[in-house]
């Protein structure tokens, strides 16, 4: 016969199920961690696109800061900080006025996309290329036309550093469109559209500026399936490579003064003055001794004199050791 539960054990069943099931939903909770999702702005860029356009950003911001090194004679760097998906309305409520805003454009693709730098940094980089000392700017200030002509020469290199960053992928070949101070009359783009927003900084002595830069997502999306993991595997593989070989292609051409030193001779200031044609000079040097080839200044080879198609030539015998080159500097 079944026994007959009273009140009092139902009540005490009751409160144990109850207590058991919070204590299993907290840790259920505890076991599973939980993300953020604002689905008023989805991802339309998957992490591993994202990567990919990482590594092609970091390779342009190593370049153009070594670029921007050359010009300023002073060490630049130039670091990524983050790519953010934000909409476009909100990224421009973001700028300042007055702005430095270049409006790009692609011949390749649908729309265009806006290089941002920082006023201050505009301004002390003008200051630079004219011979000035390029200190901090204290009073930001809208960029003048001639500032202008002299900004769109450093923007357009830029523009050429960013092709090349993408050429291994696909290339894109932007160009500048136009220039802007004001951002309410940059629309590039509606409101609420998706863009992708890529934010540098530039560290040039003590101040820290920054350098952004902003592509809708329509202009990004005809790139988007080259940027899968083989792509990114290529340009990881591939990129150093070819930076390193358009290098040795570049100091192969490079013109060097060679000179060749027939000998040495002492001579007085007087007998120097006296000097006229058809004057002869002894040297200290024998006639089968070996003559120094210098290139730059510096003493590279050993050669003797000779004559080759009735014309005066050197040929080089052998290379200078350490030990003599260390001597005849």
């Amino acid at each position: 016969m079944s026994k007959i539960l009273t009140q009092e054990e139902i009540d005490a069943l009751l409160r144990n199920v109850s207590q058991g099931q919070s204590v299993s939903a907290v840790e259920e909770s505890r076991e599973r961690p939980t993300h953020l999702y604002d689905f008023k702005h989805p991802d339309r860029i998957s992490k591993e696109q994202l990567r990919t356009l990482r590594t092609i950003h970091d390779g342009f911001a190593r370049t153009f800061g070594t670029y921007l090194s050359t010009i300023l004679r002073t060490m630049v760097d130039i670091n990524l900080l983050s790519i953010d998906q934000v909409a476009y309305s909100e990224y421009m409520l973001a700028l300042s006025v007055p702005s430095c805003i270049y409006v790009i454009s692609s011949k390749n693709l649908k729309g265009s996309g806006i290089l941002e730098i920082a006023p201050q940094f505009a301004l002390m980089l003008v200051d630079r290329l004219l011979g000035g000392s390029g200190s901090r700017v204290e009073r930001v200030r809208e960029i003048t036309i001639i500032e202008q002509n002299i900004l769109k020469r450093v923007v357009e290199k830029a523009l050429v550093v960013l092709n090349d960053s993408w050429h291994h992928i696909v290339p894109i070949n932007f160009y500048v469109e136009s220039f802007e101070s004001n951002p309410q009359f940059v629309q590039i783009a509606p409101a609420s559209e998706t863009a992708a927003v890529i934010f540098f900084e530039i560290v040039v002595r003590d101040m820290t500026l920054p350098l952004n830069l902003c592509l809708p997502y329509f202009v990004l999306e005809p790139l988007l399936q080259h940027l899968a993991d083989e792509s990114w595997m290529t340009l990881t593989r591939h990129g150093p490579v070819g930076e390193i070989t358009d290098i040795q292609a570049r100091l192969q051409l490079t013109p060097l003064v060679l000179t060749v030193q027939l000998g040495q001779a002492m001579l007085r200031l007087g007998d120097l003055l006296n000097l006229q044609e058809g004057a002869v000079i002894a040297l200290k040097d024998r006639r089968d001794q070996e003559l120094k080839i210098i290139m730059n200044g510096k003493v590279k080879f050993w050669g003797i004199p000779g004559i080759v198609n009735n014309q005066k030539a050197v040929k080089i015998l052998r290379r200078v050791s350490p030990y003599e080159e260390v001597i005849h500097e």
